[in-house]
């Protein structure tokens, strides 16, 4: 549950936005095209809101796009870093080739998978995934590496098997680490979706945010990038609400 001071603070920071945005727009500091009156970004909204194929379909391409290619890189990624942490050979060969490849700017292999896999939903996910992959693997291969090896060592002499003490001993003592890097992964996977959805989309959020702005719809531009924000706001929301669960079934 969200604290009310939280709550609080939130809505005065939506509310300081707003009337800076507000005092922009109606003095004309800001050329409308540049930043819109708030009533006509609303008004653009409703529209959206009086057809709902309009949002729906948008919003749901860009989320079914999102989820596969984070469910890719999590399934990817997870073991991919168990394995790297549970070896010192393996964590000094490539820990530091996880780490580099996550500060490099991917966003630049996208012409290479646009022109392998096309510019359909495949290249999108495919590199939302990678941008998905790198944050999980990483926290998981710091987190084995950090664990007991007394507990390994005990599960070992009562007849575990590999698969047992992974899953029995350390899974559970990684999944904090794993589960925070999860959230940034998500994030990073709706974002990376939509900047490609942007670039070369057919459909999706993207898609709609650089259609608007071609034509100049100043309004319909600010309105999707809402759509866009909540979207985000609402995934983040209930990944945190799920993954308090989960760690709090798994610790009962």
């Amino acid at each position: 549950m969200i604290a009310p001071r939280r709550v609080l603070v939130y809505a005065g920071t939506v509310a300081s936005v707003l009337a800076v945005w507000a005092l922009l727009a109606g003095t004309g500091a800001v050329a409308p095209l540049l930043l819109p009156p708030i009533g006509d970004v609303w008004q653009a909204l409703t529209d959206l809101a009086s057809e709902p194929s309009k949002l729906l379909e948008p919003v749901g391409t860009t989320l079914e796009e999102t989820a596969t290619a984070f469910g890719i890189a999590a399934l990817l990624a997870l073991p991919t870093g168990v394995l790297v942490g549970s070896s010192r050979l393996l964590r000094r060969a490539y820990e530091p080739v996880l780490t580099g490849m996550n500060a490099l700017p991917l966003v630049i292999l996208y012409p290479v998978l646009a022109a392998t896999l096309g510019v359909g939903s495949h290249s999108k996910i495919a590199l939302g995934a990678l941008y998905a992959f790198f944050p999980i693997a990483i926290a998981a291969a710091r987190a084995t590496a950090t664990v007991d090896g007394r507990l390994i060592t005990a599960a070992r002499t009562m007849g575990a098997t590999r698969a047992q003490w992974l899953t029995g001993v350390v899974l559970p003592a990684v999944l904090g680490p794993v589960l925070a890097a999860m959230r940034v992964s998500l994030g990073l996977a709706l974002v990376t979706v939509i900047a490609a959805e942007f670039i070369a989309g057919a459909a999706g959020i993207g898609y709609q945010l650089g259609t608007a702005s071609q034509s100049l719809d100043s309004p319909g531009l600010f309105a999707w990038i809402v759509v866009a924000c909540l979207v985000t706001v609402a995934v983040n929301l209930l990944f945190s609400l799920a993954t308090h669960a989960l760690q709090k079934g798994v610790h009962r």
